[in-house]
């Protein structure tokens, strides 16, 4: 059934109530956890009439998520949706009321008119987060608004005043990058084209943060309910986009005269008559070392395929490159893919990439990133039919932050489709290119920058995801800078993707 289909659909009253996470009941009900079945994509979204019921689910189970509420909790909470609000009843008084926004917001947002509010805190907050939070950006508002972002209307009832969420839904599909065709000469989408860079929030986990206002929020209607501690998360990641094969004389030359390093190219040039691996692909060994000694974990992405202008080409099945893989996955190191750079928007030859890289790895259920962040919501699509677990690829290539307002894994809403997409979203926050080329960072601002980004992922509990190319370990600054970070962040638990995926958190 078309989006445009399911919101003509919608009466003007109130629906049944919703039980959270799939709580028992016997009224008609659905859980904010379910997954509700693909329906065809239309040719271009529609959404002059809004959104509807079950995408509104999805962006309150996504905000539940973040205020860290246990599920047996919010197991006991009902939700009423309506044409102007959506209501979740915590008790037999409590009550929180979303507002929705007028059917005018929905034709002005397709034309590009809406505001980005700045909203404050329910309650002040602690110190920890006045500095690095002092407000709250709600992108793709319907009205100018600065009051805070919840407001109690009376002893046991809070009133968020603008649509949250549909800012979320928005926020957290992408949906600007499906309305602009503006695109770098790779096809992506650029920081710089993006509401929050002009807004000057895309240094922030907006969506997070909404979490921890409703936090507190709940803590007021539920005074007996302590929430955790937030815990920062790490997820140390690697595209292997070159391994020194098939050799070249000027990339091993590049050693010495553009990295400093005339052993690499000695390394280099010996390696084929004494055994020696190319500089390049040792490198990845000293990437898992690294970790390991900071007690941390790597998850290195792979690519498999021919030689182009973007693609360095090398061949996984090579006894050399195999004996490596065996011995990285004796280890305990995490190996995915890093399909290459044709592969966006092409699924076929995705999929056949995929299919040999998972052959070669001996794995069936794995995920990576795309080559040169080359992303499109729709990739998630092609990503979803190929049965990856999860991508790594939405971050910017031009500029560090908080691409999709958030640093949770989370499984994406696909707005062409109108359903949650199976697969999980670990959002990227820096990579070391960014930071040399496009940002134009010295080592020191680059390690400033990073343990920033991370600080702000700490406030919210989620997962500082970081990105780290092997040739980058050969930059005796650059090198000495991922160590430097590295030495700050030590011991920090690593996002366990699979139990994540398996207990249900995401």
């Amino acid at each position: 059934m078309s989006l445009a289909k399911q919101i003509s659909d919608f009466a003007p009253v109130t629906t049944p109530p919703v039980v959270l996470y799939g709580s028992q009941s016997s009224e008609p009900s659905v859980s904010l956890g379910d997954r509700t079945k693909a329906v065809s994509p239309s040719s271009k979204i529609q959404l002059e009439r809004g959104v509807g019921r079950q995408a509104r689910l999805y962006a309150l189970r996504q905000l539940m998520l973040r205020s860290a509420v246990p599920q047996e909790m919010v197991n006991s909470w009902k939700v009423e949706v309506s044409d102007d609000a959506t209501v979740v009843r915590l008790g037999r008084d409590a009550r929180i009321r979303f507002r929705h926004a007028p059917a005018t917001f929905w034709r002005d947002l397709v034309n590009g008119s809406y505001y980005v509010a700045h909203t404050a805190w329910p309650y002040p907050p602690v110190s920890a987060c006045s500095d690095l939070v002092p407000d709250l950006v709600v992108p793709f508002a319907d009205r100018p608004y600065a009051g805070p972002l919840f407001v109690m209307t009376s002893e046991n009832k809070w009133e968020c005043p603008i649509d949250l969420l549909a800012s979320m839904l928005l926020t957290l599909s992408r949906f600007e990058e499906l309305q602009s065709d503006e695109r770098d000469l790779h096809g992506r989408f650029l920081a710089a084209q993006s509401v929050a860079l002009k807004h000057n929030f895309l240094h922030r986990p907006i969506v997070d943060e909404y979490g921890l206002a409703l936090q507190q929020v709940i803590g007021s209607l539920l005074p007996g309910w302590q929430p955790p501690d937030r815990k920062l998360r790490v997820k140390l990641s690697h595209d292997v986009d070159e391994i020194g094969f098939p050799r070249s004389i000027s990339n091993s030359l590049g050693h010495t005269l553009k990295r400093r390093q005339p052993f690499a190219t000695l390394r280099d040039l010996l390696g084929p008559a004494f055994g020696l691996r190319p500089s390049l692909l040792e490198a990845v060994f000293r990437i898992s070392e690294l970790s390991k000694r900071h007690g941390m974990s790597s998850a290195l992405y792979w690519k498999n395929s021919a030689k182009s202008e973007w693609d360095s080409g090398y061949d996984l099945s090579t006894k050399p490159v195999h004996e490596v893989l065996s011995r990285l996955k004796d280890e305990g190191m995490e190996l995915g893919v890093h399909p290459s750079y044709y592969t966006f928007n092409d699924p076929h030859r995705l999929g056949d990439e995929v299919e040999h890289i998972c052959e070669v790895l001996d794995e069936t259920r794995i995920g990576g990133r795309q080559h040169f962040l080359r992303w499109h919501p729709r990739t998630w699509r092609d990503w979803e039919k190929c049965g990856l677990a999860y991508d790594s690829t939405v971050g910017f290539s031009d500029h560090i932050g908080f691409r999709a307002g958030t640093c949770m894994p989370y499984r994406p809403w696909s707005l062409e489709l109108n359903r949650e997409i199976d697969l999980l979203e670990i959002p990227l926050q820096a990579m070391d290119v960014t930071l040399t080329y496009y940002m134009g960072k010295t080592p020191e601002e680059s390690i400033a920058l990073l343990l920033q980004c991370a600080e702000r992922c700490k406030i919210v509990g989620g997962v500082f995801t970081l990105l780290w190319h092997n040739r980058s370990l050969l930059d005796p600054n650059y090198g000495h800078a991922y160590q430097t970070v590295l030495s700050t962040l030590e011991f920090s638990p690593a996002f366990d993707w699979k139990q994540a995926l398996s207990s249900g958190q995401c």
